[in-house]
């Protein structure tokens, strides 16, 4: 599904390039956009829902602004954006997938804008012509993400076809039939696969890629990534390393080692490409815990507050002013004894929320007339699918405890869990029921 959306996007742009401004594609470039912020020169966003992408940001460089008003029909510059941008939209809806699919054209201007992006199937694309160049921006979500987020029933029914039955108590995948079968799940899904790519000493950074076929490298049977490994600050690997591999799926973590043989692509429409890599079949596959200790979502709706004290005042001479604490509200997906996991608002950016960052979390349990404060440190913020058509902030926490004030806080939620989890279990084994 991501490739047929990335050629929905490119034929959408060359299209409107086309028909508004007389102008023809004579090239076509993909890229893959790792986390972080970047400054995108915007012409405005497309917003669409129902469809297999939720958010577009078009940009164009100042070649193509000058052409705009002249050939796209309009009066002036903005005027010309904007039937531009219409018609992206409109070729893109008329051939995305999805139910009745819909969308409006939003923050129109011709402006450099500041894009933080989760670099995870996070993709641009440049469309090259002979009067300047237009540029689309678009995370686009996963197969699972995008089933997950209507509640329909897919991935219990693809777990049941193409995992064994007790994956969940197994300690390794080792036959080949069952490493193939959980190959092709893996592919089906769109899961997120994150390798570790050594660097010249003894660390490694991540780099996120998704599986996108198999196929036959020098007569070794092969597995084709989408991932660009030669894009990076990291050493490109040579033929025979090996990188390790993760997916994770519920509460397990599938581990293997993935031995390199070489570049690869993946073609698309209009000549462009996205980059690749070929990896040899892995003979075996370890299956341990993802987390410390399990994870339960609350049985009933948990309101929490992630406080973060904003420093000092940058006016005062001395820095002596406390601007206090910056409090970011939103609500508990799932509660461990160690961790949480927060859900914010899309627009909750609040440049604290950041990996590494200490913060003091305020839940508010049910039945409770005063929240539990306990101190966490941020291991994580990502961003996942609300629904089909909105986007949300994840902030994983891990609980610290400083202090008598911690360990009492950390003793009351542990108390929460477990009354999660006995609830949990008896209505697993129909204790509650009277016969």
């Amino acid at each position: 599904m991501i490739p047929e959306t990335l050629d929905a996007l490119i034929r959408a742009g060359s299209d409107a390039l086309q028909t508004t401004c007389g102008l023809t594609v004579t090239s076509t470039h993909v890229s893959l956009v790792h986390h972080g912020s970047l400054t995108f020169p915007a012409l405005g966003e497309l917003r669409i829902r129902n469809g297999t992408v939720q958010n577009v940001n078009l940009g164009c460089d100042t070649v193509l602004v000058g052409q705009l008003a002249g050939r796209a029909g309009g009066t002036d510059a903005r005027s010309g954006i904007e039937v531009l941008a219409s018609r992206v939209l409109s070729s893109l809806i008329e051939e995305m997938e999805g139910r009745r699919p819909r969308g409006s054209v939003e923050n129109l201007a011709v402006t450099p804008v500041t894009l933080y992006t989760r670099g995870q199937r996070t993709y641009g694309i440049r469309l090259d012509t002979d009067a300047g160049r237009l540029f689309l921006l678009a995370e686009i979500p996963s197969k699972v993400e995008l089933e997950e987020a209507k509640n329909s029933d897919f991935i219990t029914g693809i777990i049941e076809t193409y995992l064994p039955r007790d994956w969940a108590t197994r300690e390794r995948l080792q036959s080949g039939g069952v490493i193939d079968n959980f190959l092709v799940f893996v592919r089906k899904v769109e899961a997120d696969l994150y390798l570790e790519v050594p660097d010249s000493g003894d660390a490694a950074g991540v780099r996120g890629a998704i599986l996108l076929g198999a196929g036959m490298m020098d007569g070794c049977r092969a597995l084709k990534l989408c991932v660009d490994l030669s894009d990076t600050d990291l050493p490109s690997p040579t033929r025979g390393d090996t990188i390790r591999a993760t997916v994770g799926l519920e509460d397990r973590s599938f581990s293997f080692g993935l031995s390199y043989l070489g570049e690869a692509g993946h073609p698309l429409t209009g000549g462009a490409g996205l980059p690749c890599a070929w990896f040899a079949v892995p003979d075996s596959i370890t299956i341990c815990q993802r987390r410390r200790s399990f994870r339960l979502p609350p049985l009933e709706p948990v309101a929490a507050e992630i406080e973060c004290m904003a420093g000092m005042r940058l006016d005062s001479p001395w820095g002596d002013w406390d601007q206090g604490p910056r409090r970011s509200t939103g609500r508990v997906k799932d509660l461990s004894f160690d961790g949480a996991r927060i859900v914010l608002l899309q627009s909750v950016d609040d440049p604290v929320l950041e990996p590494g960052n200490r913060i003091r979390c305020r839940l508010h349990l049910p039945g409770e007339d005063q929240p539990v404060v306990v101190s966490a440190l941020i291991r994580r913020v990502s961003l996942s699918l609300a629904d089909r058509n909105e986007w949300q902030r994840d902030v994983g926490l891990e609980f610290q405890v400083t202090g008598a004030d911690d360990r009492a806080a950390v003793a009351r939620i542990r108390e929460f869990v477990l009354a999660i989890q006995r609830s949990r279990l008896a209505r697993r084994v129909d204790l509650t029921s009277t016969r």
